[in-house]
């Protein structure tokens, strides 16, 4: 059948998605003012076997290369789009040979072709400079956004295959008016679909060559949830008064704060204490509430004023918004400057700082590393050219040195600095701990003073290790950009450290199971989720019967002439320190930083328990209790409310929000408040942990019985999955994190080549593969099937 003579006419109110790839194409033809479809030739696999070479003669007249494409019947229905499961060959040259040969090799690969089997053909377009995939909803969580994913060099199969490419992502939502012209053209041929179809979830595959939008594709959109046939007018008017309201609050602290220094504001997931890798995307209300209550509400803001920054005391650091928690980042950026740094001057560094990140959004994740200057560091001085390439006169740059070194210096050096009585605190926490577990107090009590005392001798003091830690791989990092140290000698220091992770191969190897599970069983994957199973309710999944553990250990050694030119770089920086008590630093902050969160997670961890145990008690299971803000939970302590209707009420609304915030996609990084309405997903630069380079399976589960030998993929780099280093993974892959995160510390000390960080695009890409090879030395991952 050609082009001219297979149009079959119905009514627009008789157009079904219930046809094959090729009739569904065929039927728009000439109906759709919004977008062209390319002429195309289409037949049964049974019309091939009687009159091949009659459908070869009518592909011919359709242009001088051709695109050869697949149309099984049991593609693009409700039940799933089998999408790049069956063959479609580009580029075909308009020859009886090229395509009796292109048509069978795709007939071929639908195993056994059934008659009623199809392949159709149309004109190769060339070169466009669109071409890509979009959705009218997102498929997750079916929310109200047109998703959209786009190539713009020409490559026609990028988008579907994951390849390399360049590949732009956009979240749109349905009331949004996107700035950029081809994006309101997929948009308004959405709307004519609309017409045509209804308002159901589709799928389109589309082309865009000069200014002329072509149609490539229409089928289903297979959703992870399905759409409720009558939703509920009340919560339509809670999701669209939610959305009104971020844009609202975005607006208002987008303004100047009299407290803070900076003219505006950018909100991220990632930067400081990075609330995606800790708590999520889209944390359940007790873990996101412990986060603020423990972390971010003030304990962040005190210690960092302990450590010698400037004071953003009562400034919270989360903004709450669709319920996924955001780093302010203007506070964030005020908190890293010395507080001996004059305001002007502090004003103009924070400014420099939000421009630097507003125009490279994707150094979102990297802030400490690539924005901020937070510490003294052995390239500090280059850094420093920089901002006087940016304004900065002489003077103002010789002030932030001296504030750097200086706060550097007291860290590294007084034996009675914030930092050394911080690890005393978190040995202090230890006993408390046990006082308070071994008291007569109540469960609400016990978890009031858990609370309490972990703020107090645990987050506390854990943000202060912290941020040493950070100051130590800074130094640690720059010595070796510096050719100071080489690769080796990092990656050989980092070996050399002793961490909760080493700790725990090495007492699995010898410690008791008894002992063992007493000693580490209040750790669970999800730090700050109820629903988490601690190590000690599942020890046979978390503590590996492994013996043949690799060995990790590796000696550390600096060569004289080393130790000497750090000594005179540090001596030229007029930092007091010589290299030996430098490295003793760098070595202490690390295995501090790690000992402080495995401690406090301890408080935690039981503070769980008990809200668990208190859920019990009154009919709560811990999927519940997930939805429970912990404040409401503290007000308990201080009044004769009632425990079962306060947590009744405070689950319901709990829920509610919960399930109502699914359907709100935000960007990583917002920089002005319409990148609530439409947004680019920002192009990631993962982190690559140790030299490695490995080839392995993809392992999406964690399940321990199939971790070993695979390159695992979690969300965020939370501590609680050390256990799976005890299973001799191949690799590590996260979305979430940064080279200072937790989980990149234990990659690079027990040397299992990482992404950390790789982003939501690469993540879903990478997720999707068989089989990757992961070259941390070349920075490059490879999907081998």
């Amino acid at each position: 059948m050609s082009y001219s003579d297979n149009i079959v006419t119905l009514s627009r109110s008789e157009l079904s998605l219930a046809l094959s790839k090729a009739e569904v194409l065929n039927n728009l033809c000439g109906r759709l003012n919004s977008a062209s479809i390319l002429p195309l030739s289409f037949f049964t696999f049974g019309e091939w076997k009687r009159e091949r070479y009659k459908h070869i003669d009518a592909a011919k007249q359709l242009g001088a290369e051709l695109i050869v494409r697949s149309s099984c019947l049991s593609e693009d229905n409700d039940n799933g789009s089998q999408a790049g499961k069956y063959t479609s060959l580009l580029n075909v040259k308009n020859t009886t040979e090229a395509l009796r040969h292109a048509i069978s090799e795709v007939f071929t690969s639908y195993g056994n072709a059934r008659e009623g089997d199809q392949v159709f053909i149309q004109p190769m377009l060339d070169t466009p400079d669109f071409v890509g995939v979009a959705f009218n909803r997102e498929p997750s969580s079916n929310g109200n956004y047109y998703v959209v994913s786009a190539d713009t060099t020409g490559d026609t199969q990028s988008v579907t295959s994951g390849a390399d490419s360049t590949i732009q992502n956009w979240f749109i939502r349905h009331d949004a008016k996107p700035d950029e012209k081809w994006l309101v053209q997929l948009l308004e041929l959405f709307e004519e679909l609309h017409s045509l179809y209804g308002k159901r979830p589709l799928d389109i595959e589309f082309a865009i060559k000069k200014n002329k939008l072509y149609l490539l594709q229409v089928r289903p959109l297979v959703l992870a949830q399905k759409q409720e046939i009558h939703e509920n007018q009340e919560n339509i008017k809670q999701y669209e008064l939610e959305l009104s309201c971020i844009e609202k609050k975005l607006r208002r602290m987008s303004t100047r704060h009299p407290y803070l220094c900076g003219e505006q504001t950018l909100f991220g997931v990632m930067p400081d204490w990075n609330p995606a890798e800790i708590i999520g995307i889209k944390p359940k209300p007790l873990a996101l509430s412990l986060y603020k209550e423990l972390v971010t509400d003030r304990v962040w803001a005190q210690q960092r004023f302990n450590y010698g920054y400037r004071n953003v005391y009562n400034h919270p650091l989360l903004l709450v918004l669709g319920g996924t928690p955001f780093v302010d980042i203007r506070a964030s950026f005020n908190s890293f400057i010395p507080n001996t740094l004059e305001d002007a001057l502090a004003e103009k560094l924070v400014n420099h700082y939000l421009h630097t990140l507003k125009a490279s959004p994707h150094l979102h994740d990297k802030v400490e590393f690539s924005v901020v200057l937070s510490c003294f560091n052995f390239g500090l001085d280059s850094q420093l050219k920089e901002l006087e390439q940016c304004g900065f006169n002489k003077s103002e740059c010789d002030e932030i040195q001296r504030a750097l070194v200086t706060l550097t210096d007291n860290v590294i050096t007084d034996k009675n600095s914030v930092f050394h009585q911080d690890i005393k605190k978190i040995d202090e926490l230890e006993k408390r701990q046990a006082q308070i577990m071994q008291s007569d107090l109540n469960k609400i009590d016990k978890v009031y003073w858990l609370i309490e005392d972990c703020k107090n001798f645990g987050t506390l003091p854990f943000a202060g290790l912290a941020r040493a830690g950070f100051i130590a791989i800074q130094l640690l990092k720059s010595m070796c950009d510096s050719k100071l140290i080489t690769q080796y000698d990092y990656d050989s220091f980092l070996h050399s450290i002793k961490t909760v992770s080493s700790a725990l191969l090495d007492d699995s190897k010898t410690m008791q199971r008894d002992l063992l599970i007493k000693k580490y069983g209040h750790l669970r994957p999800g730090t700050y989720d109820i629903t988490s199973k601690r190590y000690d309710e599942e020890p046979d999944s978390y503590f590996s019967t492994t013996e043949n553990f690799s060995d990790t250990s590796s000696k550390f050694a600096l060569s004289l002439e080393q130790l000497n030119n750090i000594n005179e770089a540090l001596s030229r920086s007029n930092l007091s320190c010589n290299a030996i008590t430098l490295f003793n630093f760098i070595k202490s902050a690390i295995e501090a930083r790690e000992y402080g969160k495995f401690i406090f997670s301890r408080s935690l961890s039981q503070t769980l328990v008990l809200i668990e145990q208190l859920g019990s008690q009154v009919g709560f299971s811990r999927d519940d209790l997930a939805f429970v803000d912990i404040k409401e939970i503290l007000r308990l302590q201080s009044t004769s409310h009632s425990a079962t209707a306060t947590l009744a009420s405070s689950i319901t609304l709990g829920k509610e929000y919960y399930q109502m915030c699914q359907k709100i996609k935000l960007p990583a990084l917002i920089r002005h408040p319409c990148d609530a309405q439409f947004y680019q997903v920002l192009a990631e630069e993962p982190n690559y942990v140790t030299s490695g380079c490995i080839t392995a399976p993809v392992c999406t589960t964690v399940d321990p019985n199939a971790v070993t030998g695979k390159i695992i993929f979690i969300e965020a780099a939370d501590p609680g999955f050390d256990w799976l280093f005890s299973y001799e993974i191949a690799g590590l892959v996260t979305q979430f994190g940064g080279l200072n995160s937790h989980m990149a510390i234990r990659a690079q000390e027990l040397n299992v080549p990482a992404v950390i960080g790789a982003g939501e695009w690469w993540f879903k890409r990478w997720k999707n593969a068989k089989t990757l090879k992961i070259d941390c030395q070349c920075q490059k991952v490879h999907i081998i099937s």
